[in-house]
C-alpha cells in the first residue's frame, strides 16, 4: 500500500534499505530486480559490512545443486530442533528452511553471484538427528575479480593485509576457493568480499549505487507506520520517504559496549566484526515499540587479542580454529583443568566460557592455549613457526610447571591435566569432552591423518611448551526485532509494524541458539532479506516474476 504523507521529503524510493552487509544487498538487490527503486544507507565509507570479512559460506539445508545430495526439509527441520532447547519458532524456521534455495537462485538469475557447494563441510554437530557428516549443506561464494566493478573495486570491507595468519588464514581462505576457479590475473578475492562484490555488481547493473557515509538516525512514523527514514550525511540529515517499506539490515550490536552488558547471557570480551555494529536498527525499533526476541545470544567465537593489534582504533579479536583443533594443543582454565572440546564449533564454545561460579566467577575466563614444540614445528602457530622469536604474548618454557607460573595457572592441575591427556590421546579418545569424535572435530585439524581423532588428539610432551590467552568473542550479536515469516517486525502488543522489516543479525535470529553449519548466519540474512523485499512489493505481482525467474 502507498502511504501518501505530507512530512517534508528530501528524496524519496519505493524501498529503503538500512546496512549493505549480505542481508541488505540481498534485500536492495531483490527489489531492484522487481522494478522498485532503491535506496541503499551504508553508515561506514565501504560496502559489505561483517558479511565482507567472513567466510562468505551461505548454510542452505535443503538444496538441490547436486543430485547426489539427499538434503530433504524434513532432516534439515530435525536438525535444527535436536539442537533448538526450545528456542526457535517453527514457522520461521520452516519458512528459512524451504525458501533459502529459492532465495539463493533469485540472487544467482539477477547477479554475477554463483555458488558452488563447499565439498565435504560437515554441519557444527553432524551426529545430530538430520545432520550432515558428509556435508553438502554449506555453498561457498565462487572468487569474483575486484575489478569488475569498476570505480567501486576498493569499495568492498577488508581488514588490512598484515603479517599473521591469526583467525580468517590463508588454508581457510583456500578451503573456500579451488584452483580452477581462479582467473590468472586482475583482484581477484574469495570468501565474503566475492560474495559482496558479486551482489554489488548485480545492484550497480540495475542502476542503484549505495549511499556510503549514511548514517539512519531515525525512522519516520506517520500514524503507526515507518513511512521513511532520516538520514545523517556529509553534515547534515535529509528525510528519506519510503513508499512500500524500510527493511533494516544494519547488523547487530556487539560493538556497544553497554548493549552487550544489558542483553548479553555472559562476557563477550571483543567482537571479531569491524567496529561498525553498534545497534542502531535495534534502538530504532525499540523506539517503535518492536518485540524483541533472542537478546541473550550472539555468534560466539573464542578469540586471540594481540597487543596493539589494532583496527579503526579499536582492539581487535580474532578467531581461532586451527591452533586448537590440530593435534598437541589443549585448552586449560586458571585451575589448570580441561573445560570443553576444544575441536568443537565455535558457537559452541559459549556455554563452557560462561560457566559461572557463585563464589569465584566465570571459571573458565579466561582459558588458555597450551601446546608443545612438535605442535609449533609441524603447523606452526599464531603466524610463527620454531626457530623465529616468539611474541612477549607466546608464553614459553622448558616446564609445564613453571609455565603455569608464568601465566597464573594452577601448576599442579595443569600437570595431571596434561599427564591424563595425553594417555587419553595415546588411546586414541577423549572420554571427557569426546573430541575426536566427531566428524566436525577433524575439519581444521592434520588432514594428513588417517582418522578423525588422529586429526585433532596427541600428547603434550615435547619442550618448550607454550601457552596463548584465550578468551570469549563474537561474530556478532543475533538478538533484535522479531519479525514474522515476511520479514515484519512485530509490534510488542502484537501484529506487524507497517513499514518496517528486519533481515540479518538486526534481527531475532530465525534459528535461535542453534548454529546449523558454516554459514548459519549468512543463509538466513540472504533469505530474510530477499524474502522482506518480496513482501513488501508484493502488490507488485512479485510472485509472478520469481516463479518466471527460477523456474
Amino acid at each position: 500500500m502507498d502511504r501518501t504523507v505530507e512530512v517534508g521529503w528530501d528524496r524519496e524510493a519505493d524501498i529503503v534499505v538500512v546496512g549493505s552487509g549480505g542481508a541488505g544487498l540481498a534485500a536492495a538487490l531483490t527489489a531492484a530486480s522487481l522494478g522498485a527503486t532503491v535506496e541503499l544507507l551504508e553508515k561506514a565509507d565501504s560496502v559489505g559490512g561483517t558479511t565482507a570479512v567472513s567466510g562468505g559460506v551461505i548454510w542452505v539445508p535443503a538444496h538441490d545443486r547436486e543430485p547426489d545430495l539427499d538434503l530433504p526439509v524434513e532432516d534439515a527441520l530435525a536438525y535444527l530442533r535436536a539442537q533448538s532447547l526450545g528456542q526457535m519458532d517453527d514457522v520461521l524456521v520452516g519458512t528459512f528452511v524451504r525458501r533459502a534455495p529459492e532465495a539463493m537462485r533469485y540472487l544467482e538469475a539477477h547477479s554475477p553471484l554463483r555458488l558452488a557447494v563447499a565439498e565435504g563441510f560437515p554441519d557444527y554437530k553432524p551426529e545430530l538427528p538430520g545432520g550432515k557428516p558428509g556435508g553438502g549443506r554449506s555453498l561457498r561464494s565462487v572468487p569474483f575479480d575486484l575489478t569488475a566493478l569498476d570505480g567501486w573495486a576498493d569499495s568492498v570491507t577488508s581488514f588490512p593485509a598484515d603479517w599473521s595468519n591469526v583467525g580468517f588464514d590463508a588454508e581457510t581462505r583456500a578451503r573456500y576457493s579451488s584452483e580452477d576457479d581462479v582467473p590468472p590475473d586482475g583482484r581477484v578475492v574469495v570468501g565474503g568480499a566475492a560474495l559482496v562484490a558479486a551482489l554489488l555488481r548485480g545492484l550497480l547493473d540495475m542502476g542503484v549505487e549505495p549511499q556510503v557515509s549514511a548514517r539512519v538516525v531515525e525512522l519516520v512514523e506517520v500514524d503507526g507506520a515507518i513511512v521513511g527514514v532520516v538520514v545523517s550525511a556529509g553534515g547534515r540529515d535529509e528525510r528519506v520517504r519510503a513508499r512500500r517499506g524500510v527493511i533494516l539490515a544494519s547488523g547487530g550490536f556487539e560493538w556497544d559496549a553497554g548493549l552487550v552488558r544489558a542483553f548479553l547471557r555472559g562476557p563477550m570480551r571483543g567482537p571479531v566484526s569491524p567496529p561498525l555494529n553498534t545497534g542502531d536498527g535495534l534502538r530504532m525499533a525499540m523506539q517503535q515499540g518492536a518485540a524483541l526476541g533472542n537478546m541473550g545470544e550472539a555468534w560466539w567465537v573464542p578469540v586471540v587479542q594481540i597487543p596493539g593489534d589494532e583496527f579503526g582504533g579499536h582492539q581487535r579479536s580474532r578467531s581461532i580454529r586451527l591452533e586448537r583443533t590440530r593435534p598437541r594443543s589443549i585448552v586449560v582454565n586458571r585451575l589448570g583443568r580441561r573445560f570443553m572440546n576444544e575441536a568443537g564449533d565455535y558457537n559452541s564454545m559459549g556455554g563452557p566460557f560462561h560457566v559461572l561460579d557463585p563464589v569465584h566467577g566465570y571459571v573458565n575466563d579466561p582459558g588458555w592455549l597450551v601446546f608443545d614444540h612438535e605442535h609449533l614445528v609441524k603447523y606452526g602457530s599464531f603466524g610463527y613457526h620454531a626457530g623465529e622469536r616468539l611474541p612477549d604474548w607466546m608464553h614459553a618454557s622448558d616446564s609445564l610447571q613453571d609455565l603455569a607460573v608464568k601465566i597464573g595457572v594452577e601448576p599442579n592441575g595443569l600437570l595431571r591435566t596434561v599427564e591424563e591427556w595425553n594417555a587419553q590421546a595415546v588411546a586414541g579418545a577423549d572420554p571427557q569432552f569426546g573430541r575426536g569424535s566427531s566428524a566436525y572435530d577433524g575439519w581444521w585439524g592434520d588432514r594428513s591423518a588417517p582418522t578423525t581423532a588422529g586429526q585433532t588428539l596427541g600428547p603434550l610432551e615435547s619442550a618448550p611448551f607454550y601457552a596463548v590467552r584465550l578468551t570469549i568473542g563474537s561474530m556478532g550479536t543475533k538478538g533484535g526485532p522479531q519479525t514474522d515469516e515476511h520479514g515484519r517486525v512485530q509490534r510488542i502488543d502484537g501484529g506487524p509494524l507497517p513499514g518496517l522489516y528486519a533481515a540479518g543479525n538486526v534481527m531475532a535470529g530465525v534459528t535461535g541458539k542453534a548454529y546449523g553449519g558454516a554459514g548459519g548466519t549468512i543463509g538466513p540474512g540472504l533469505t530474510w532479506g530477499y524474502i522482506a523485499a518480496m513482501d513488501a512489493l508484493r502488490g507488485d505481482d512479485a510472485g509472478r516474476r520469481v516463479d518466471e525467474t527460477i523456474r
